[in-house]
C-alpha cells in the first residue's frame, strides 16, 4: 500500500507542476475568476479534492486528511498562488489570510508529520516541479 500512496503522490506533484505555467498565465494576465477556476481544477487534478472546501477548514483538520506531507506542502502552494492571484487583483486582504493560511498548513505538516518527512516533501517537490522562482 505504501508504495500505491507513493505513486499518487509523484502523480500529484507532476500534476501541479503541468499547471504551474497556467497557474502563471492566469495571475498575470487572466481575470480573477479564471485564475481561481485553474487553481479549482489543478487542486481537483493533483489532490483529487475540491479547493474551496478544503480551504474552509482549519489548517489541523486539512492536514490530517492527507497521508502524506507532500499534499500538505501541494495545498499550501495552492494556497499561495490564491493569496498571489487575490494580491494581483487588488485584494490585500484576503491575500494576506491566504499567506497565512498556507504558512499554518506547512507548519500542521511538519507538526504531523516531521520535519525529516516535510523536508523530504520540498526535496521532491524541488526535484519534480522545480525551483519556487521558476513557478512565480
Amino acid at each position: 500500500m505504501p508504495v500505491l500512496r507513493h505513486a499518487f503522490t509523484l502523480y500529484a506533484v507532476r500534476e501541479l507542476g503541468r499547471f504551474s505555467s497556467f497557474l502563471s498565465r492566469a495571475r498575470e494576465s487572466a481575470p480573477l475568476e479564471e485564475g481561481l477556476r485553474c487553481l479549482r481544477e489543478a487542486s481537483v487534478a493533483t489532490l483529487g479534492m475540491e479547493f474551496d472546501t478544503l480551504t474552509r477548514f482549519d489548517a489541523a483538520s486539512v492536514v490530517g486528511l492527507f497521508t502524506h506531507a507532500e499534499q500538505a506542502r501541494i495545498l499550501a502552494r495552492l494556497v499561495d498562488e490564491r493569496a498571489r492571484l487575490l494580491v494581483q487583483h487588488g485584494q490585500l486582504q484576503a491575500g494576506l489570510e491566504d499567506s497565512v493560511y498556507a504558512g499554518q498548513l506547512l507548519a500542521c505538516s511538519r507538526q504531523r508529520f516531521g520535519v525529516p518527512k516535510d523536508a523530504r516533501a520540498a526535496e521532491v517537490l524541488l526535484r519534480e516541479v522545480g525551483e519556487p522562482s521558476a513557478l512565480v
